[in-house]
């Protein structure tokens, strides 16, 4: 189905019509790459310019790709953007969409023709809005290259402040994730009693834990490495309490691959649970060096192994080798960018209420919270 049959306000550009009233959609051109920033990212700070400028610059250091960025334009104004919506390819098949907001009033007079006319608010805003999303999901899923697959994954992660923008991304087929709490521990924080336990941890009877490194250095190739870790993922996904509506929505290769490329992969800081029945769960820790932290990627055991107290231990055992590492003269791992961290980080699901607890009890303290939506491209399949 296309944005037009969808949306019939709005004309996809070039599509004939000759020039009719209603507000056309079209790929942001070179020219307006400036202007279409500034809506998307500047209009609700006091200098809007600056903060595209920003945006646009970190966008060219840090290699990312703005090529699915459409706008929304009245045909008689080419030179001016109403509505945007950007689509940003990421690792494990996942396409970040973002689209603009409402405007701030003091923004429209910073130096870029952006349009602000009488009955282009309320209810027409939001349908362009919502015709910019379906085209923007509609192309991230047609891209084809060389490199990567398409996606099959379209998310976004909004500010509980904005709410009308989150009612444009439930209009266009998104889908709410529950609330994810970001949460934080200062590594360097005393280690109180679960990182003294967990200095010389007791695992349970049957029950192994080695990390990706050690795997390696016995002798798994990386092939057999990668098929415990996706078991690990599998089994812990069952009757899981963490966002549960994205299971099935990625293959197991994809996820494992959007963990691999949060900041720096370390194999000494991901660790498989397993026992004599195989993987039964994982631990995965990764530096962040730009953020000056370390990202506890993900924390999941399965049925057979929860209920024990395994996920503490599991995961006072983590805390402590970065405790050690960020006071070692030199860093454990062998890896200068573990040293000196400044805290652990974490994103989880506020349903998932015994996850809330464990990391509470661990030292973590609650600092944003955000609402993330997904939706389905069509370019994949739902795997059970």
């Amino acid at each position: 189905m296309s944005t037009a049959s969808i949306n019939p306000g709005l004309s996809p550009a070039g599509s004939g019509g000759g020039g009719g009233s209603g507000p056309r959609i079209l790929l942001v051109p070179p020219e307006l790459r400036l202007a279409a920033a500034m809506r998307l990212i500047g209009t609700q700070t006091e200098d809007p310019r600056g903060a595209a400028e920003r945006f646009l610059q970190a966008a060219s250091d840090h290699r990312i790709d703005l090529s699915l960025m459409y706008c929304s334009q009245d045909p008689g104004a080419p030179d001016e953007v109403r509505e945007v919506c950007l689509a940003v390819l990421g690792t494990g098949r996942t396409a970040m969409v973002f689209v603009s907001g409402p405007r701030k009033e003091s923004s429209w007079m910073h130096g870029a023709r952006l349009t602000r006319r009488a009955g282009l608010v309320g209810a027409g805003e939001q349908s362009e809005r919502v015709g910019l999303i379906h085209r923007v999901c509609e192309a991230a899923a047609a891209v084809r290259t060389a490199e990567k697959p398409p996606p099959v994954l379209a998310q976004t992660l909004l500010e509980t402040r904005e709410s009308e923008v989150a009612r444009a991304f439930r209009v266009a087929g998104f889908l709410q994730l529950g609330d994810l709490a970001y949460m934080r521990r200062p590594v360097q924080r005393e280690p109180g009693r679960l990182l003294e336990l967990a200095a010389s941890p007791t695992w349970p009877a049957g029950l192994a834990v080695r990390s990706v490194a050690e795997l390696g250095a016995s002798g798994e190739d990386e092939a057999a490495v990668r098929s415990r870790l996706l078991g690990a993922l599998e089994r812990s996904y069952i009757g899981t309490r963490d966002c549960p509506e994205l299971c099935g929505m990625r293959s197991l290769e994809d996820v494992l691959d959007s963990h691999r490329s949060v900041g720096v992969m370390d194999p000494t800081l991901w660790w498989l649970v397993e026992s004599r029945d195989g993987p039964q769960g994982c631990l995965l820790l990764s530096p962040a060096p730009e953020q000056d932290s370390v990202e506890l990627v993900y924390l999941g055991l399965a049925p057979a192994v929860r209920g024990i107290g395994l996920g503490a231990t599991l995961l006072g055992f983590g805390l402590r080798r970065l405790y050690d590492t960020a006071l070692a003269p030199e860093a454990v791992s062998g890896h200068p960018h573990v040293r000196g961290t400044g805290g652990v980080t974490c994103a989880v699901d506020t349903r998932n209420a015994p996850a809330m607890k464990l990391y509470r009890r661990a030292g973590f303290e609650r600092v944003g919270l955000r609402m993330p939506f997904v939706r389905a491209l069509p370019s994949g399949e739902a795997r059970p």
